[in-house]
């Protein structure tokens, strides 16, 4: 099996799904990493996406006219995968969490008993 850092450099936009494949601890740097390039990107991408609704609109399209507009539906589906990321992200990062509390608890619990 390849070492996380061989991953990490072969393959940069997938750290936080690598990561899981490794049990060293260190998902929680890797998800933070990546939320932060996503974020970026979406930032970036909010942007373009406003820059491009603001042309449309001094062309007079706008409401559903939009639809039509294939580079409006590329960009618009750009934004929404991120946006989409961003919230898995969110979710993975409870889920370690709440893992990382209830093995603290466990351990109080075990430490309880032994005294």
């Amino acid at each position: 099996m390849w070492g996380h850092a061989e991953v990490c450099d072969l393959w940069p936009e997938t750290r936080f799904i690598v990561s899981f494949l490794f049990e060293s601890g260190t998902s929680w740097w890797i998800m933070l990493k990546d939320r932060t390039r996503i974020e970026r990107q979406l930032s970036m991408a909010q942007q373009k996406l406003s820059s491009l609704e603001s042309k449309l609109a001094a062309e007079g399209v706008t409401g559903k006219a939009k639809n039509k507009n294939a580079v409006w539906r590329h960009v618009n589906a750009d934004y929404r995968q991120l946006r989409r990321r961003l919230i898995a992200v969110a979710a993975v990062e409870a889920r370690e969490a709440d893992a990382v509390q209830r093995k603290a608890e466990k351990a109080n619990a075990t430490e309880a008993v032994e005294a």
